[in-house]
């Protein structure tokens, strides 16, 4: 395998392509003496940033060229600015306002992270550092974007898009092969093993070697078709255009890109027969040139003209999180936190040996630390054998070294007492944690920020928020005493709507769930993390102020909105973010998604979002844009319809079908809409009438009937006496019967002397199982009673047995030998357990 992939044994792959002399001389590039040097990486490798500082150092080059969109060129010198500190990325985004990808005319946004041993952060950092002029050289991100079909590369739906593109290096047929062969579970755990820490200990011309080797071999079995739909030959065109137009301006050429587009570009780079000699000091790059000792047999790349309006780049502080492969990151390698110790001792030392068992040692004793300090019985002696059965299990796969999968193996085998379950597995999750790292970037402070996000500054600066404090923050708001309180809720829910991270309400009204409507004051808790801002840059693309960012995605999704309930709470939120000229424009949509809605519970939620709506504005004495009255009687008429087909809802469904009929109920006490009461009562009976009915939904419209009518109170008798008295089936409905009844007419209980006699009766002759499946909904129904009602409950229940309330609150007192023997039993449960 290591024959294979150092290209000696080149006449013994078969590529499928019957032809051997192409991989030979793409095998064969690393020559330092040449006017072009080409470097293939994987992105965020240790391994290629280590042999690519070298080459930098050997090679000397005029030029460093990178793979890269090419509209960040602007941002090189902050992310190789020395106050710059990794994790970064570059956060780029386009507007599709022509609509060049889709009708829709979407957003769009990806981000191209950096961390320490990024190999294109090497480049750059080196290259100011030795006076080197460096670039970017692929598409600009919204030509990318065209250029690849819907559902590919970088266009795939589903993921947080990366710019990074290592996913072609791992999912060719080649590839699996290749892992069964050398019995390895993965592409990482291979990477790692020939890459990583193999390639430390060869030298750079073999490691480049190698990587060429299998970065063609991998290429070779991608159908030429896959690459085409994915963008990939586009951008390699555009990146030999931009090669042959340095190769005007500069003598010497290191040329940095994944490895998989490596040899795209040099099959489209020949050598010029007569080259004009280099301007010494010109700066200019050209792109497709001729005169130059390259150039490119492939037609120029036309592009589209895109306005510098629609498309940006930034950048921006990172995470090691947010750049672990395992949590969303689609490429690069995962467990930064793990490769980052790797790299920090491979600059200390200058030397490989060493560096990998290193790493591994530091997490394990990181983990260990941490799982006693959280009383893990997890002793140094532990640790020991890990580390040992790590440097084992390296020397039966043929590592160097131990490395990150035996580090996960050892202390698998070591940390776990037992079986692996969520109750042993505290320091695997440590370390997992370790191995991702909390390490958070910085910019330097000539970084371009986005407007949004200075406008979300100076809003903390206005409402006295305090964003440097280092912990979490609590604000309390007088909503209606305070003027600028109101403001500042307004602020904070548009942050939550942009789903930033930064704020959180923990009391108050609830406006958005009908809960607490009552409360005058809302208590915010509030910090300010890397999390934060990389959310605020992440839509900074919708609006230059938090307010513009938030009104655009609540009009977008509001146009997008099919059901009622999804947009009467949209309207909900919009009231919330203070956003109330806006909802003038929004009641025609709503009006159509109110007549096209057939869905009753999507109905009934609109339409207490829109009772709400409506005694906000009372309360906040805000003037009614959107007929909210004539809205609410459309939505009405549709759910009074439907009600009487739903006697048959399921036990899930019940309680929204309780509260849907409650609040219809109470609107029409309302004289702007009493006139909806009729044709209530009507639906109602209708409703009863049906042959078969839920009982908890019968109880709660009965209730309400009682509460219009009191001459419902005996039919309420008989129809509770063939719940609480009639067969066992029957008597097994009861306790959903009563749950709906005393939601609505709790006072009912105390009406009628005999009806707690009936329900006692039950009880008394349930057996013990019956009794415990009705227990839990039986607490739901007397749950309805204040403190004070089910005090006379109680007080009733104890004379229908002779007994006074206050001898209920006595009991046998416990005697010494008992609570001995109790003590005894706590202790012998808490030793075997």
């Amino acid at each position: 395998m290591e024959q294979l992939l150092r290209g000696e044994k080149i006449s013994a792959v078969d590529t499928g392509m019957g032809d051997h002399a192409d991989i030979a001389l793409f095998s064969g590039c690393y020559h330092l003496e040449k006017p072009v040097l080409y470097f293939p990486i994987r992105h965020h490798s240790p391994a290629c940033a280590w042999h690519l500082k070298k080459t930098i150092e050997d090679y000397s080059p005029d030029c460093i060229l990178i793979e890269g969109p090419q509209n960040a060129q602007e941002q090189i010198p902050i992310l190789a600015h020395k106050e710059t500190k990794a994790p970064v990325a570059l956060y780029y985004f386009y507007k599709d306002k022509k609509g060049l990808l889709s009708e829709e005319k979407e957003d769009y946004k990806c981000y191209y992270p950096f961390l320490d041993f990024s190999p294109e952060l090497i480049a750059l950092r080196e290259a100011e550092e030795r006076g080197i002029h460096a670039a970017f050289i692929d598409l600009p991100y919204g030509e990318i974007l065209i250029g690849t079909e819907e559902k590919k590369g970088i266009r795939t739906e589903g993921e947080k898009q990366t710019y990074n593109d290592d996913y072609l290096l791992s999912r060719s047929r080649y590839l699996t092969l290749l892992c069964q062969k050398a019995g390895l579970r993965n592409f990482d755990e291979l990477w790692e093993k020939y890459f990583e820490i193999g390639g430390l200990f060869r030298t750079t011309e073999e490691f480049v070697r190698q990587m060429s080797v299998y970065c063609y071999l991998s290429r070779s079995h991608t159908p030429r078709e896959e690459l085409e739909a994915d963008g990939c030959l586009l951008r390699e065109q555009y990146m030999a255009e931009r090669i042959a137009g340095a190769s005007e301006v500069y003598k010497k050429i290191l040329v940095v890109t994944g490895g998989f587009h490596t040899y795209g570009i040099m099959e489209l780079l020949k050598e010029n027969d007569s080259p004009a000699e280099p301007a010494a000091g010109k700066r200019k790059q050209k792109a497709g040139g001729s005169a130059g000792f390259l150039r490119c047999t492939a037609k120029p790349v036309r592009l589209h003209g895109l306005s510098d309006k629609d498309q940006g780049v930034y950048s921006l502080a990172y995470s090691m999180e947010a750049a672990d492969a395992l949590n969303g990151y689609a490429s690069g390698m995962q467990s930064p936190g793990f490769y980052q110790q790797v790299w920090q001792r491979l600059l200390k030392e200058g030397v490989p040996d060493g560096n990998y068992e290193a790493a591994v040692l530091h997490q394990l004793v990181s983990a260990g630390r941490q799982a006693r300090q959280k009383k893990e019985s997890l002793s140094s002696y532990d640790v020991i054998c890990a580390l040992s059965m790590a440097k084992g299990l390296a020397a039966l796969r043929g590592k160097h070294e131990p490395g990150l999968y035996e580090l996960r193996d050892a202390a698998l085998s070591s940390f776990v007492k037992g079986e692996c379950s969520p109750s042993t597995d505290l320091p695997l999750r440590l370390l997992h944690k370790l191995n991702t790292g909390k390490q958070v970037g910085k910019l330097c402070e000539d970084a371009l920020r986005p407007p949004l996000l200075l406008d979300f500054e100076e809003q903390c600066r206005v409402f006295r928020l305090k964003i440097q404090a280092a912990g979490q923050q609590e604000v309390v708001l007088e909503l209606f005493s305070k003027k600028k309180h109101l403001a500042m809720s307004r602020f904070l829910y548009q942050t939550e709507f942009l789903g930033t991270g930064f704020a959180k309400r923990t009391k108050g009204a609830d406006l958005l769930n009908r809960k607490d409507r009552n409360r005058i004051r809302e208590t915010w808790n509030y910090r300010y993390t890397g999390q934060v801002l990389s959310a605020l840059v992440d839509v900074s693309m919708l609006g230059g102020t938090v307010a513009e960012a938030s009104r655009t995605r609540l009009l977008r999704d509001f146009a997008k909105s099919e059901s009622s309930q999804e947009a009467a709470g949209l309207l909900a939120r919009g009231f919330l973010m203070g956003f109330l000229e806006e909802q003038a424009g929004m009641g025609m949509h709503i009006r159509e998604v109110l007549a096209a809605d057939g869905d009753f519970f999507s109905l009934t939620e609109g339409f207490s979002h829109l009772r709400m709506l409506y005694e906000l504005q009372e309360l906040y004495e805000v003037e009614d844009s959107l007929e909210l009255e004539d809205l609410i009687g459309v939505c009405f008429q549709k759910i009074v319809q439907l009600l009487p087909s739903m006697a048959q809802i399921r036990e899930e469904q019940q309680q929204a079908c309780m509260e849907s009929c409650l609040s219809l109920y109470q609107i029409t006490g309302r004289s702007s809409f009493s006139h909806f009461r009729q044709i209530l009562l009507e639906a109602f009976d209708r409703l009863l009438c049906q042959p078969e009915i839920q009982p908890g939904l019968e109880g709660t419209v009965l209730g309400l009937l009682y509460g219009y009518d009191s001459s419902y109170d005996e039919r309420i008798q008989r129809t509770a006496a063939g719940y609480l008295q009639g067969t066992d089936d029957m008597q097994m409905k009861s306790a959903a019967f009563l749950r709906g009844l005393f939601y609505t007419a709790r006072d009912f209980v105390f009406v009628r002397e005999n009806f707690l006699g009936m329900i006692d009766g039950l009880l008394a002759k349930l057996s013990v199982d019956a009794f415990m499946k009705l227990l839990p909904e039986l607490r739901q129904a007397f749950g309805y009673f204040t403190p004070l009602e089910t005090d006379r409950i109680a007080k009733k229940a104890a004379a229908l047995h002779g007994v006074k309330k206050e001898e209920l609150l006595k009991g046998r007192m416990v005697s010494p030998e008992e609570y001995e023997y109790g003590e005894t039993l706590d202790a012998y449960a808490a030793e075997t357990l």
